[in-house]
């Protein structure tokens, strides 16, 4: 009966130690992270227009752009906007799918690009810290260059003034109204 208790005292922690391992490869930061400060930047040269548009439509050129980026990634990322901005994805943990929603509410910086802080949390079943979800996105899935992901202050920065687009053309945020429906963009061309 003594080896079958130290059998299962050894099988315990070594549980044990793989739940803290995986917790701490979760929240330790990548190497290559630097946190994002908004900073006002000069107006860009160029003729400018204004545009209005909806949350459908926001919706859909933003993950436009997402999955441009994320072409070569194997999990996939979409965005979705309603009440809230959304980021849903899903990672294979054990060969099965893990199911990962995140709730932000928008704030438009001065500089233009678009502050989403963490509302809540959605994994699977389980309640884990917003904070611990936010790195285990960060650090699972190959973001594109304008997502900035920074656990820490439980919030993901999409720097539109950063989105690649072709021909000089740039665009910044302006005001991003949920309850209005009524999202507005500055798209300027430089000559």
């Amino acid at each position: 009966m003594k080896k079958w208790r130290l059998a299962f005292l050894g099988l315990l922690a070594f549980n044990i130690a793989a739940v803290i391992g995986f917790f701490f490869l979760i929240t330790t930061p990548a190497e290559d992270y630097s946190a994002y400060e908004a900073v006002k930047r000069d107006q860009i040269e160029g003729n400018s227009l204004m545009v209005r548009t909806t949350k459908a439509d926001f919706e859909g050129i933003a993950n436009k752009y997402i999955q441009k980026e994320m072409a070569n990634s194997p999990i996939p990322l979409t965005l979705t906007v309603d009440e809230e901005v959304n980021l849903s994805t899903e990672l294979v943990v054990f060969s099965q799918g893990l199911p990962i929603l995140l709730k932000f509410d928008p704030f438009v910086q001065e500089d233009g690009n678009l502050l989403l802080k963490q509302q809540s949390v959605e994994i699977g079943m389980l309640d884990i810290p917003p904070e611990s979800a936010l790195k285990l996105l960060r650090d699972s899935v190959a973001l594109p260059d304008f997502m900035e992901v920074n656990p820490a202050r439980e919030e993901v920065l999409l720097k539109l003034t950063d989105i690649p687009l072709e021909n000089g053309i740039s665009v910044r945020a302006t005001s991003f109204d949920l309850e209005k429906d009524d999202i507005r963009l500055q798209v300027t061309i430089q000559p």
